[in-house]
């Protein structure tokens, strides 16, 4: 049950910040409350009081009252803000029952008057667990699925760009299928956590737009895909009740610490890993160089990211109060036709680096492939050269590197055309949005805003690395939501720290 008049207002929680924090730091040295000068300014930055209008749907209609809802979240943040810095490094039993119980000031820092506020462990995972939407119960501890569900490590299948050469997606759900759906005004795919994609939108992204750190008039998305690990085993355990004596203990059912994982591709380390794929959408601030997640999504690791991306925009556009981007930056595992064709529909740029798998266009003759930026290649490998606009064809002309004297010689010269001119290309205008984008793959501009995209490298490293969601000791696709809800708040509470500092400079 949620009352709103337990709920600690912002101006009561500044107030217990400014007074007793006062005193703490005038009167009592010893207990270091000016330590932590730099949380204290981002967690009085953070107004959880949008929350009241959202968050009571969550909660039952009788009961007992669930109390110190604001200061279990707002400790919450506080011990990702302080991940490694204290003696519980990344253990919340640790911060809960040994950190917090024994300083004043981080207490303060929370919202609690005193230690004897302080709100018990139980009452955490009570809070993590609310807001997560899915009715399965696969979660719990005593709940079976067929043993060998996840099957053995795949075998490579690895292109020479170091991705998938063939996505391991047992789903048949096609891109097409996808953006049928989402133009159709249908939800893309179920979405267990759409509430806290919700809090973090009113916490953090709205909050952000209204600093002025994100320009809703021309905001630049970058989408990419990380590979998460999962802290569990992919065979599962057998209950105490199944003994070794069991005649069918191999065909058992078992018990799944993570039962959402899956076996996929990890890119950048060239491995096989079982986990998720955690999936971002981020913008960069050029004048104020900060970058920012405006979504985070965890979606099965065989998922190819260019589905992925399909369903983050589908969770974006429900979450996104609004705002539309101008431009989208993607890597060339997202060169698809029906993404093309979905940011066409709605008057967004695509700038999309070319499929390396998929070089070839239906418009282009036989043995004519396309290099990452749309340039034609020879048979030979030469890159051909542009030869000006055809406007009776209404396409643009390439011609053969030999003969127009670019290159000395060809291997090929053979058996390619024996005319002086030599080869030549057509290519349509406007008949495929992957070879022709609103913006020329060869231009300044195409150039300078997908340079943008390095955003979404960024973000991917403070979350993995600065913000160690890599090494908590978490399962289950429900808790990586939920802590990456929370680290990427604490990354907008970075950034108006940092420009707050500028400012004030």
């Amino acid at each position: 049950m949620f009352k709103p008049e337990s709920w600690q207002s912002h101006d009561e929680y500044r107030t217990i910040v400014a007074t007793i924090g006062h005193r703490l730091s005038r009167n009592n040295p010893k207990y270091s409350f000016n330590e932590y000068d730099e949380e204290r300014q981002k967690l009085l930055n953070l107004n959880l009081d949008p929350l009241l209008d959202y968050i009571p749907a969550f909660y039952s209609k009788g009961g007992r009252p669930a109390a110190h809802q604001a200061q279990i979240l707002r400790s919450l943040i506080l011990f990702v803000l302080l991940f490694n810095k204290t003696k519980a490094r990344t253990s919340l039993t640790l911060w809960v029952r040994e950190v917090l119980p024994n300083s004043i000031s981080l207490a303060v820092l929370i919202g609690c008057a005193s230690l004897e506020e302080l709100p018990p462990l139980g009452s955490y995972y009570d809070f993590m667990n609310r807001f997560w939407t899915d009715p399965g119960n696969r979660y719990s501890r005593t709940a079976l699925l067929p043993a060998g569900k996840n099957g053995k490590k795949p075998k490579k299948l690895i292109g020479a760009d170091g991705k998938l050469a063939e996505p391991e997606d047992s789903c048949t759900i096609t891109a097409k299928d996808i953006v049928n759906d989402i133009l159709d005004g249908k939800p893309a795919a179920d979405n267990p956590e759409a509430a806290l994609q919700k809090i973090f939108s009113i916490l953090a992204v709205l909050p952000s737009i209204r600093l002025g750190l994100i320009d809703t008039q021309n905001l630049t998305l970058s989408g990419d895909g990380t590979a998460v690990v999962s802290h569990s085993s992919p065979y599962g355990r057998h209950l105490s009740s199944c003994g070794k004596d069991c005649p069918y203990r191999d065909g058992c059912a078992r018990h799944y610490s993570d039962p959402d994982a899956t076996w996929g591709w990890d890119s950048d380390n060239k491995t096989w890993c079982f986990g998720h794929t955690l999936y971002m959408l981020c913008t960069r601030n050029n004048t104020l160089k900060i970058e920012l997640p405006l979504l985070m999504k965890f979606t099965d690791a065989r998922r190819h990211d260019s589905k992925n991306f399909l369903y983050s925009m589908d969770d974006f556009g429900r979450n996104a109060f609004g705002v539309s981007p101008k431009n989208v930056c993607l890597d060339s595992a997202h060169d698809n036709l029906p993404t093309y064709e979905l940011l066409e529909h709605w008057d967004i740029n695509a700038l999309i680096d070319i499929n390396g798998r998929a070089k070839s266009s239906e418009n282009a003759p036989a043995g004519i492939t396309f290099d990452k930026s749309g340039h034609p290649i020879c048979p030979a490998g030469h890159e051909m050269c542009p030869w000006g606009n055809d406007p009776i064809k209404d396409a643009r002309k390439y011609r053969c590197p030999l003969r127009c004297g670019r290159i000395s010689s060809c291997a090929n010269e053979a058996a390619c055309s024996p005319g002086s001119y030599g080869r030549t290309v057509y290519v349509k205008n406007h008949a495929d949005l992957r070879f022709h984008p609103r913006i020329p793959r060869d231009s300044e501009e195409y150039r300078r805003i997908y340079s943008e995209r390095t955003a979404c490298e960024r973000i991917n490293d403070r979350v993995l690395n600065d913000y160690c969601l890599q090494n908590l000791k978490i399962r289950g696709k429900n808790h990586f939501s939920f802590w990456s809800m929370l680290i990427g708040i604490c990354i907008h509470l970075d950034a108006r720290y940092k420009v707050a500092r500028l400012y004030a400079a």
